[in-house]
């Protein structure tokens, strides 16, 4: 059986995975496996980039590109939290600049051709992989394929699910049963409106905008376990239901909406600390290591951050070098314990739900609850 030899196997190509591969480039010979065969079509969620994320896409040698897109500098913000009177809040304040609604499907284009012209190995349908550890790292098999893959080290890009840190024994500190519906709608021609609305109801919160391409996301987060998602399935129920908030219903109007479609999304984390007992030269980076509330506004930011932390490990000399672990680690740890401190704060806003079961048990999510 022919062996192949890599110096890094990421097993995803999202977002970090790409952009961790391209960081390493052309220092490291780097193999990613995708179990997709090809990006799906049509607009995805997950639109909003902030400012500061210009310093990753010139790290990465992207932002020029990144910026003749046509991605839109995004808007300011208002809010309908703990009270009826909407909170504006001006992006332009922001040190880092007011960030981009992305054309999220060209963005990821842009990443994936990155890695490949940083001469990365991409292989797709990959939907078999046996993984085993080695004395001196990693062994990758797929199927059908009659090809092995080793490497010094291998990447958990998997996303949300964890797929192979959880394989490997890891466990998760947090996975909240958030789910989020959402549809797309086709704005009117009269539409100009450029914020992002966010609006707290007594089942959880709603957020709606304007994206490139014609479209407007309507989004809406509750509890998986609440029966009221069942109820709005249907289209024509979901922009009812949305309707019945005035903030909402004045932007959203009688525009048509697309299928709705539903995924979880509440925090999900690995246990950091303990990322050796997956075995010597593992790592997770983006959402497979920790995923991101939507409320924060910062799930896509993450996945380039972690990248950029992760290649800054493996240049220091992962695995052998056990400081560049250790370091990676604490900045990690570092990052979700802000993160969790804020989502307490966020949580905790809307005073007049707080008896209500979606917002008082997220009440309890303090950050000691994770440890």
């Amino acid at each position: 059986m022919p062996v192949k030899e890599w110096d890094v196997i990421i097993v995803g190509a999202g977002l970090a995975g790409l952009a961790l591969a391209r960081l390493l480039r052309p220092r490291c010979r780097v193999l990613i496996l995708e179990r997709r065969v090809k990006p799906a079509d049509g607009p995805r969620i997950g639109e909003s980039l902030p400012g500061a994320a210009s310093v990753l896409l010139q790290e990465l040698g992207l932002l020029e590109r990144f910026l003749s897109a046509s991605h839109r500098v995004r808007g300011s913000a208002l809010s309908i939290w703990d009270q009826e009177t909407p909170i504006w809040q001006d992006a332009l304040r922001d040190p880092s600049g007011p960030g981009w609604l992305l054309d999220r499907r060209a963005f990821d284009q842009l990443l994936y051709e990155g890695a490949i012209e940083a001469g990365v190995t991409i292989h797709t349908g990959c939907r078999q992989t046996e993984i085993t550890r080695l004395n001196n790292g990693w062994q990758v098999h797929l199927s059908p394929e009659e090809t092995t893959h080793k490497a010094p080290v291998l990447i958990d890009a998997s996303g949300r699910s964890s797929a192979i840190a959880r394989a490997l024994g890891l466990k998760r500190l947090a996975d909240d049963n958030l789910l989020c519906l959402y549809t797309f709608l086709k704005c009117r021609r009269e539409d100009k409106d450029a914020t992002l609305r966010t609006c707290a109801d007594e089942h959880g919160w709603w957020y709606t905008v304007q994206i490139p391409q014609g479209k407007r996301v309507l989004a809406y987060h509750l509890d998986s376990t609440d029966p009221l998602w069942r109820q709005l399935r249907y289209p024509e129920h979901f922009l009812d239901y949305a309707k019945r908030l005035p903030f909402i219903a004045d932007i959203i109007q009688e525009q048509s909406s697309e299928a709705l479609k539903l995924h979880p999304a509440g925090t999900a984390m690995l246990d950091i600390s303990n990322l050796s007992q997956a075995g010597k030269g593992f790592l997770a980076i983006g959402d497979a290591l920790i995923t991101f509330d939507p409320i924060s506004s910062q799930g896509m930011f993450h996945a380039l951050a972690t990248a950029a932390s992760a290649a800054k490990a493996i240049k220091a000399g992962f695995p052998e070098n056990k400081k560049a672990l250790e370091s990676f680690q604490a900045e990690m740890l570092n990052v979700c314990q802000r993160y969790l401190k804020h989502l307490h704060i966020t949580y905790s806003g809307p005073e007049r739900f707080s008896h209500h079961p979606f917002w008082s048990n997220r009440c309890e999510m303090t950050p000691q609850a994770y440890r």
